[in-house]
Protein backbone atom coordinates (compact mmCIF):
# COMPACT_ATOMS: atom_id res chain seq x y z
CA UNK A 1 0.00 0.00 0.00
CA UNK A 2 1.05 3.71 -0.72
CA UNK A 3 4.21 1.73 -2.60
CA UNK A 4 5.44 4.19 -4.84
CA UNK A 5 4.47 7.32 -2.81
CA UNK A 6 6.85 5.76 0.10
CA UNK A 7 9.46 4.59 -2.80
CA UNK A 8 9.77 8.31 -3.87
CA UNK A 9 11.01 9.13 -0.52
CA UNK A 10 13.80 7.28 -0.44
CA UNK A 11 15.27 8.43 -3.91
CA UNK A 12 16.48 11.72 -5.39
CA UNK A 13 13.32 14.49 -6.62
CA UNK A 14 12.46 13.13 -10.21
CA UNK A 15 13.38 15.70 -13.00
CA UNK A 16 10.83 15.76 -15.36
CA UNK A 17 10.79 17.49 -18.90
CA UNK A 18 7.79 18.03 -20.14
CA UNK A 19 7.30 19.29 -24.68
CA UNK A 20 3.74 20.91 -25.38
CA UNK A 21 1.98 23.25 -23.39
CA UNK A 22 -1.15 22.77 -24.13
CA UNK A 23 -3.83 22.12 -21.64
CA UNK A 24 -2.21 18.94 -20.79
CA UNK A 25 1.46 20.39 -20.52
CA UNK A 26 0.43 23.29 -18.39
CA UNK A 27 -1.99 21.04 -15.85
CA UNK A 28 0.68 18.42 -15.52
CA UNK A 29 3.64 21.56 -14.83
CA UNK A 30 1.11 23.11 -12.25
CA UNK A 31 0.37 19.23 -10.86
CA UNK A 32 4.56 18.23 -10.22
CA UNK A 33 4.79 22.02 -8.66
CA UNK A 34 2.59 20.89 -5.66
CA UNK A 35 3.62 17.28 -5.11
CA UNK A 36 6.30 15.86 -3.01
CA UNK A 37 9.13 14.07 -4.48
CA UNK A 38 9.73 16.19 -7.93
CA UNK A 39 11.92 18.63 -8.74
CA UNK A 40 11.83 21.64 -10.80
CA UNK A 41 11.00 20.40 -14.51
CA UNK A 42 12.65 21.33 -17.87
CA UNK A 43 9.36 22.32 -19.81
CA UNK A 44 10.04 23.33 -23.58
CA UNK A 45 7.55 24.63 -26.43
CA UNK A 46 8.03 26.28 -29.81
CA UNK A 47 6.88 30.19 -28.42
CA UNK A 48 8.59 31.78 -25.46
CA UNK A 49 5.17 33.30 -24.59
CA UNK A 50 4.40 29.70 -24.19
CA UNK A 51 7.04 28.92 -21.43
CA UNK A 52 6.43 32.43 -19.66
CA UNK A 53 2.68 31.68 -19.62
CA UNK A 54 3.05 28.18 -18.49
CA UNK A 55 5.57 29.20 -15.68
CA UNK A 56 2.84 31.99 -14.37
CA UNK A 57 -0.40 29.30 -14.78
CA UNK A 58 1.96 26.84 -12.53
CA UNK A 59 2.80 29.93 -9.77
CA UNK A 60 6.45 29.82 -10.33
CA UNK A 61 7.45 33.35 -10.44
CA UNK A 62 10.13 34.75 -12.05
CA UNK A 63 13.24 34.08 -9.93
CA UNK A 64 12.69 30.28 -9.98
CA UNK A 65 13.28 30.18 -13.19
CA UNK A 66 15.40 30.46 -16.59
CA UNK A 67 14.56 30.29 -20.08
CA UNK A 68 18.04 29.16 -21.96
CA UNK A 69 18.66 26.79 -25.44
CA UNK A 70 22.28 26.57 -23.93
CA UNK A 71 22.68 22.92 -22.66
CA UNK A 72 25.34 23.92 -19.84
CA UNK A 73 23.00 26.53 -18.43
CA UNK A 74 20.20 24.67 -18.33
CA UNK A 75 22.24 21.95 -16.47
CA UNK A 76 23.17 24.77 -13.73
CA UNK A 77 20.08 26.07 -13.34
CA UNK A 78 18.36 22.65 -12.42
CA UNK A 79 21.11 21.48 -10.46
CA UNK A 80 20.97 24.66 -8.48
CA UNK A 81 16.86 23.86 -8.21
CA UNK A 82 15.81 26.50 -10.68
CA UNK A 83 12.96 25.36 -13.64
CA UNK A 84 14.13 25.71 -16.94
CA UNK A 85 12.23 26.97 -20.38
CA UNK A 86 13.77 26.48 -23.78
CA UNK A 87 12.86 26.52 -27.02
CA UNK A 88 14.79 23.34 -27.47
CA UNK A 89 12.61 20.34 -27.41
CA UNK A 90 15.71 18.01 -27.07
CA UNK A 91 17.10 19.65 -23.75
CA UNK A 92 14.01 18.55 -22.03
CA UNK A 93 14.55 14.60 -23.13
CA UNK A 94 18.45 14.88 -22.37
CA UNK A 95 19.05 16.64 -19.20
CA UNK A 96 15.78 15.30 -17.21
CA UNK A 97 15.03 11.32 -15.41
CA UNK A 98 11.71 11.42 -17.63
CA UNK A 99 10.16 13.33 -20.71
CA UNK A 100 6.63 13.85 -21.06
CA UNK A 101 5.39 13.71 -24.61
CA UNK A 102 2.11 16.63 -24.56
CA UNK A 103 2.50 17.73 -28.48
CA UNK A 104 -0.34 15.19 -30.05
CA UNK A 105 2.20 15.73 -33.35
CA UNK A 106 3.32 12.77 -34.94
CA UNK A 107 6.86 14.00 -35.85
CA UNK A 108 7.37 15.56 -33.10
CA UNK A 109 6.81 13.41 -30.90
CA UNK A 110 8.86 10.57 -32.68
CA UNK A 111 11.72 13.23 -32.48
CA UNK A 112 11.57 13.46 -29.00
CA UNK A 113 11.32 9.85 -28.34
CA UNK A 114 14.30 8.87 -30.44
CA UNK A 115 16.19 11.18 -28.41
CA UNK A 116 15.43 10.09 -25.09
CA UNK A 117 15.74 6.53 -25.57
CA UNK A 118 20.07 8.60 -27.40
CA UNK A 119 20.54 9.79 -23.84
CA UNK A 120 18.93 6.80 -21.53
CA UNK A 121 15.83 9.11 -20.81
CA UNK A 122 12.22 7.13 -19.79
CA UNK A 123 9.35 8.09 -22.01
CA UNK A 124 5.52 8.64 -21.29
CA UNK A 125 3.73 9.94 -23.90
CA UNK A 126 0.43 11.55 -23.71
CA UNK A 127 0.93 11.69 -27.96
CA UNK A 128 -1.38 8.46 -28.78
CA UNK A 129 -1.11 9.81 -32.36
CA UNK A 130 2.59 8.95 -32.39
CA UNK A 131 2.06 5.98 -30.40
CA UNK A 132 -0.76 3.97 -32.56
CA UNK A 133 1.23 4.79 -35.54
CA UNK A 134 5.20 3.66 -34.40
CA UNK A 135 4.90 2.94 -30.55
CA UNK A 136 5.72 -1.16 -31.06
CA UNK A 137 9.13 0.18 -32.82
CA UNK A 138 9.65 2.64 -30.46
CA UNK A 139 8.86 0.69 -27.15
CA UNK A 140 11.35 -1.89 -28.31
CA UNK A 141 14.23 0.63 -29.34
CA UNK A 142 13.55 1.75 -25.85
CA UNK A 143 13.46 -1.99 -24.22
CA UNK A 144 16.92 -2.35 -26.10
CA UNK A 145 18.28 1.25 -24.36
CA UNK A 146 17.03 -0.15 -21.07
CA UNK A 147 14.57 2.89 -20.72
CA UNK A 148 10.90 2.58 -20.30
CA UNK A 149 8.23 3.75 -22.65
CA UNK A 150 4.71 4.48 -22.09
CA UNK A 151 1.46 5.79 -22.29
CA UNK A 152 0.10 7.42 -19.39
CA UNK A 153 -2.58 7.14 -17.12
CA UNK A 154 -5.47 9.42 -16.91
CA UNK A 155 -5.53 9.10 -20.69
CA UNK A 156 -8.20 7.36 -22.11
CA UNK A 157 -5.88 4.31 -23.14
CA UNK A 158 -4.18 3.93 -19.76
CA UNK A 159 -7.37 4.07 -18.23
CA UNK A 160 -8.53 1.48 -19.94
CA UNK A 161 -5.66 -0.62 -19.43
CA UNK A 162 -6.06 -0.31 -15.78
CA UNK A 163 -9.30 -1.65 -15.78
CA UNK A 164 -8.31 -4.52 -17.86
CA UNK A 165 -4.98 -5.22 -15.50
CA UNK A 166 -8.01 -5.08 -12.41
CA UNK A 167 -10.03 -7.60 -14.33
CA UNK A 168 -7.47 -9.99 -15.24
CA UNK A 169 -6.10 -9.85 -12.02
CA UNK A 170 -9.92 -10.89 -10.63
CA UNK A 171 -9.70 -13.67 -12.78
CA UNK A 172 -12.52 -13.01 -15.45
CA UNK A 173 -11.87 -13.59 -19.54
CA UNK A 174 -11.80 -9.56 -20.62
CA UNK A 175 -14.36 -9.93 -23.89
CA UNK A 176 -14.25 -6.26 -24.77
CA UNK A 177 -12.76 -2.87 -23.72
CA UNK A 178 -14.03 0.80 -24.41
CA UNK A 179 -14.12 4.08 -23.76
CA UNK A 180 -16.94 6.66 -23.87
CA UNK A 181 -17.37 9.44 -26.47
CA UNK A 182 -18.49 12.99 -25.15
CA UNK A 183 -18.40 14.47 -28.15
CA UNK A 184 -21.10 14.30 -31.61
CA UNK A 185 -19.20 12.03 -34.10
CA UNK A 186 -19.36 13.71 -37.48
CA UNK A 187 -16.33 12.08 -39.77
CA UNK A 188 -16.54 14.77 -42.22
CA UNK A 189 -16.76 17.57 -39.61
CA UNK A 190 -13.74 20.23 -40.37
CA UNK A 191 -12.26 23.28 -38.70
CA UNK A 192 -14.58 25.85 -40.04
CA UNK A 193 -17.11 23.86 -38.84
CA UNK A 194 -16.11 23.66 -35.48
CA UNK A 195 -14.34 26.97 -34.96
CA UNK A 196 -17.31 28.74 -32.47
CA UNK A 197 -16.88 25.82 -30.29
CA UNK A 198 -13.61 25.71 -30.27
CA UNK A 199 -13.37 29.32 -29.07
CA UNK A 200 -16.40 28.92 -26.46
CA UNK A 201 -14.32 26.22 -25.24
CA UNK A 202 -10.99 27.39 -25.33
CA UNK A 203 -9.14 24.73 -27.03
CA UNK A 204 -7.35 24.79 -30.02
CA UNK A 205 -9.76 23.71 -33.03
CA UNK A 206 -7.75 21.13 -34.66
CA UNK A 207 -7.88 19.48 -31.62
CA UNK A 208 -11.79 19.10 -31.45
CA UNK A 209 -11.94 18.00 -34.80
CA UNK A 210 -9.68 15.39 -34.29
CA UNK A 211 -12.10 14.63 -31.77
CA UNK A 212 -15.70 15.25 -33.34
CA UNK A 213 -14.29 12.97 -36.71
CA UNK A 214 -13.70 10.62 -34.44
CA UNK A 215 -9.91 10.41 -35.26
CA UNK A 216 -8.78 11.02 -31.44
CA UNK A 217 -10.94 8.37 -30.78
CA UNK A 218 -9.80 5.50 -33.16
CA UNK A 219 -6.20 6.12 -32.38
CA UNK A 220 -6.81 5.68 -28.35
CA UNK A 221 -8.47 2.71 -29.01
CA UNK A 222 -5.76 1.42 -31.76
CA UNK A 223 -3.30 1.93 -28.37
CA UNK A 224 -5.36 -0.50 -26.19
CA UNK A 225 -5.39 -2.84 -29.04
CA UNK A 226 -1.86 -2.99 -29.42
CA UNK A 227 -1.26 -3.64 -25.82
CA UNK A 228 -3.86 -6.33 -25.29
CA UNK A 229 -3.91 -8.12 -28.83
CA UNK A 230 -7.49 -6.82 -29.57
CA UNK A 231 -8.90 -5.38 -32.22
CA UNK A 232 -12.14 -3.97 -33.91
CA UNK A 233 -14.70 -6.10 -34.81
CA UNK A 234 -15.54 -3.74 -38.04
CA UNK A 235 -13.64 -1.30 -39.48
CA UNK A 236 -14.41 1.98 -37.50
CA UNK A 237 -15.78 0.31 -34.82
CA UNK A 238 -19.90 -0.01 -34.22
CA UNK A 239 -20.40 3.32 -31.59
CA UNK A 240 -23.11 2.11 -29.38
CA UNK A 241 -25.40 4.21 -27.70
CA UNK A 242 -25.62 2.92 -24.36
CA UNK A 243 -25.24 3.26 -20.78
CA UNK A 244 -23.24 1.98 -17.80
CA UNK A 245 -26.14 -0.40 -16.55
CA UNK A 246 -26.74 -1.58 -20.56
CA UNK A 247 -23.71 -2.15 -21.33
CA UNK A 248 -23.27 -5.99 -21.59
CA UNK A 249 -27.09 -6.10 -23.14
CA UNK A 250 -26.04 -3.84 -25.72
CA UNK A 251 -23.11 -5.24 -26.38
CA UNK A 252 -23.26 -8.73 -27.10
CA UNK A 253 -22.36 -11.62 -30.00
CA UNK A 254 -25.19 -11.58 -33.02
CA UNK A 255 -25.84 -14.88 -31.56
CA UNK A 256 -26.83 -13.88 -28.83
CA UNK A 257 -29.12 -10.96 -30.31
CA UNK A 258 -26.38 -8.25 -30.66
CA UNK A 259 -23.77 -7.12 -33.07
CA UNK A 260 -20.72 -8.50 -32.33
CA UNK A 261 -19.10 -10.99 -34.59
CA UNK A 262 -16.99 -12.31 -31.61
CA UNK A 263 -15.05 -11.07 -28.62
CA UNK A 264 -11.58 -9.94 -28.44
CA UNK A 265 -12.67 -6.52 -29.50
CA UNK A 266 -12.50 -2.63 -28.68
CA UNK A 267 -15.28 -0.25 -29.15
CA UNK A 268 -16.90 2.67 -27.90
CA UNK A 269 -19.88 4.19 -26.80
CA UNK A 270 -22.29 7.29 -26.50
CA UNK A 271 -23.95 7.53 -22.99
CA UNK A 272 -20.84 7.06 -20.60
CA UNK A 273 -18.44 9.69 -20.94
CA UNK A 274 -16.04 10.40 -19.37
CA UNK A 275 -16.06 6.57 -18.48
CA UNK A 276 -13.93 3.38 -19.53
CA UNK A 277 -15.37 -0.15 -19.33
CA UNK A 278 -14.64 -3.68 -19.84
CA UNK A 279 -17.03 -6.91 -20.55
CA UNK A 280 -16.05 -9.68 -18.80
CA UNK A 281 -17.10 -13.15 -18.30
CA UNK A 282 -16.53 -15.54 -15.48
CA UNK A 283 -14.68 -18.70 -15.36
CA UNK A 284 -16.58 -20.12 -12.93
CA UNK A 285 -20.64 -20.62 -12.30
CA UNK A 286 -19.97 -20.39 -8.26
CA UNK A 287 -18.15 -16.18 -9.15
CA UNK A 288 -21.22 -16.00 -11.49
CA UNK A 289 -23.52 -16.58 -8.99
CA UNK A 290 -21.25 -14.09 -6.53
CA UNK A 291 -21.48 -11.53 -8.81
CA UNK A 292 -25.12 -11.38 -9.00
CA UNK A 293 -25.11 -11.22 -5.64
CA UNK A 294 -22.63 -8.20 -5.60
CA UNK A 295 -25.77 -6.50 -7.83
CA UNK A 296 -23.48 -6.71 -11.17
CA UNK A 297 -25.73 -7.91 -13.36
CA UNK A 298 -27.68 -10.77 -14.06
CA UNK A 299 -24.69 -12.80 -16.25
CA UNK A 300 -23.57 -14.33 -17.85
CA UNK A 301 -21.51 -11.30 -19.11
CA UNK A 302 -20.43 -8.18 -16.46
CA UNK A 303 -19.81 -4.99 -17.03
CA UNK A 304 -16.79 -3.16 -15.07
CA UNK A 305 -17.22 0.91 -15.26
CA UNK A 306 -15.06 3.37 -14.43
CA UNK A 307 -16.76 6.67 -14.78
CA UNK A 308 -13.84 9.01 -15.24
CA UNK A 309 -10.44 9.20 -16.52
CA UNK A 310 -8.36 12.66 -14.77
CA UNK A 311 -5.79 13.13 -18.55
CA UNK A 312 -2.58 14.84 -16.67
CA UNK A 313 -3.70 14.85 -13.17
CA UNK A 314 -3.16 11.06 -13.14
CA UNK A 315 0.59 11.53 -14.84
CA UNK A 316 2.62 11.45 -11.82
CA UNK A 317 1.54 8.01 -11.48
CA UNK A 318 3.10 7.01 -14.53
CA UNK A 319 6.33 9.13 -14.20
CA UNK A 320 6.94 7.59 -10.56
CA UNK A 321 6.01 3.86 -12.18
CA UNK A 322 8.73 4.24 -15.15
CA UNK A 323 11.80 5.56 -13.00
CA UNK A 324 10.81 3.80 -9.63
CA UNK A 325 9.80 0.41 -10.96
CA UNK A 326 11.31 0.19 -14.47
CA UNK A 327 6.80 -0.18 -15.65
CA UNK A 328 4.97 1.30 -18.12
CA UNK A 329 1.26 2.06 -17.89
CA UNK A 330 0.10 1.34 -21.22
CA UNK A 331 2.98 0.13 -24.13
CA UNK A 332 2.28 -2.16 -27.19
CA UNK A 333 2.64 -5.56 -26.58
CA UNK A 334 4.57 -6.86 -29.14
CA UNK A 335 3.59 -6.43 -33.35
CA UNK A 336 0.87 -3.85 -34.45
CA UNK A 337 -2.73 -5.83 -33.85
CA UNK A 338 -4.76 -2.68 -35.36
CA UNK A 339 -4.10 0.57 -37.41
CA UNK A 340 -5.49 3.71 -37.67
CA UNK A 341 -5.88 3.98 -41.18
CA UNK A 342 -6.59 7.07 -43.97
CA UNK A 343 -10.08 8.20 -45.29
CA UNK A 344 -10.32 11.07 -47.86
CA UNK A 345 -13.16 13.82 -45.93
CA UNK A 346 -13.66 15.26 -49.40
CA UNK A 347 -12.31 14.79 -53.08
CA UNK A 348 -8.96 15.59 -52.97
CA UNK A 349 -7.00 16.49 -56.52
CA UNK A 350 -3.83 15.42 -57.83
CA UNK A 351 -0.99 17.66 -56.23
CA UNK A 352 -3.30 18.46 -53.75
CA UNK A 353 -1.12 18.75 -49.69
CA UNK A 354 -2.58 16.59 -46.87
CA UNK A 355 -3.16 18.52 -43.71
CA UNK A 356 -3.34 15.49 -41.47
CA UNK A 357 -4.81 15.12 -38.24
CA UNK A 358 -7.76 17.42 -37.53
CA UNK A 359 -7.43 19.15 -40.84
CA UNK A 360 -9.86 19.28 -43.75
CA UNK A 361 -9.32 16.92 -45.43
CA UNK A 362 -8.58 13.15 -43.97
CA UNK A 363 -9.70 11.07 -40.85
CA UNK A 364 -8.99 8.42 -39.39
CA UNK A 365 -10.75 5.02 -38.93
CA UNK A 366 -9.48 1.58 -36.85
CA UNK A 367 -8.81 -0.86 -38.68
CA UNK A 368 -7.51 -4.89 -38.01
CA UNK A 369 -3.74 -4.78 -38.55
CA UNK A 370 -3.86 -7.63 -41.06
CA UNK A 371 -6.06 -6.16 -43.12
CA UNK A 372 -3.99 -2.37 -43.19
CA UNK A 373 -1.00 -5.17 -44.48
CA UNK A 374 -2.93 -6.26 -47.13
CA UNK A 375 -4.32 -3.22 -48.19
CA UNK A 376 -1.40 -1.30 -47.77
CA UNK A 377 -3.79 1.05 -46.30
CA UNK A 378 -2.29 4.49 -45.16
CA UNK A 379 -1.85 5.07 -41.62
CA UNK A 380 -2.80 8.34 -40.51
CA UNK A 381 -0.19 9.19 -38.45
CA UNK A 382 2.23 9.20 -41.13
CA UNK A 383 0.77 12.46 -43.09
CA UNK A 384 3.48 14.88 -41.90
CA UNK A 385 3.50 18.32 -43.47
CA UNK A 386 4.55 17.53 -47.35
CA UNK A 387 2.82 14.57 -47.99
CA UNK A 388 0.90 15.33 -51.83
CA UNK A 389 -2.13 13.51 -53.16
CA UNK A 390 -0.40 11.27 -56.25
CA UNK A 391 -3.70 11.11 -57.95
CA UNK A 392 -7.40 12.30 -57.63
CA UNK A 393 -9.38 10.79 -54.55
CA UNK A 394 -12.77 10.52 -53.73
CA UNK A 395 -14.48 11.67 -50.36
CA UNK A 396 -15.33 8.84 -48.61
CA UNK A 397 -12.44 6.44 -49.96
CA UNK A 398 -9.81 4.80 -48.39
CA UNK A 399 -6.46 6.34 -49.19
CA UNK A 400 -3.51 3.82 -49.77
CA UNK A 401 0.41 4.16 -50.00
CA UNK A 402 0.13 4.37 -53.80
CA UNK A 403 -1.97 7.34 -53.61
CA UNK A 404 0.11 9.80 -51.73
CA UNK A 405 3.99 10.85 -51.94
CA UNK A 406 4.88 10.93 -47.91
CA UNK A 407 7.45 13.48 -46.93
CA UNK A 408 9.97 10.60 -46.82
CA UNK A 409 12.62 13.24 -44.60
CA UNK A 410 10.55 13.27 -41.65
CA UNK A 411 11.76 11.05 -38.78
CA UNK A 412 8.14 9.27 -38.23
CA UNK A 413 7.69 8.26 -41.90
CA UNK A 414 11.48 6.73 -41.48
CA UNK A 415 10.53 4.72 -37.74
CA UNK A 416 6.93 3.74 -39.56
CA UNK A 417 9.19 2.04 -42.49
CA UNK A 418 11.06 0.29 -40.10
CA UNK A 419 8.46 -1.01 -38.60
CA UNK A 420 6.73 -2.41 -41.45
CA UNK A 421 10.16 -4.30 -42.17
CA UNK A 422 10.23 -5.93 -38.76
CA UNK A 423 6.49 -6.66 -38.52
Amino acid sequence: MFYLLNKIKDRDPIKVGIVGLGIMGKSLLTTLRILDGFGPALIAARRRESLTEAFGVAGISENEYIITDDIDKARIALKNNKYVGSLDINLASTLTDVVVDATGDTNTGTIISLNAIKNKVHIVSLNVEMDSTVGPYLKDLAKDAGVVYSGTAGDEPGAIIDLYDFCKSCGFDVLVLGKGKNNKLDNFANQDDLADDAKRRGINKRMLTSFVDGTNTMLELNAVCNAVGFAPDVRGCHFFTSSPKKLTDDIKLKEDGGLLNSYGIVDFVKGIAPGVFAIVKTKSTFITDEMKYLSMGDGENFAIYRPYHLTSLETPKSIMRAVILGDSTIAPKDKPYAESVTVAKKDIKRGEKFDGIGGYTVFGSLEKAEIQKRDILLPIGILTEGALAKRDIKKGSLITYDDVDLNEESQIVKIRRLQDEIY
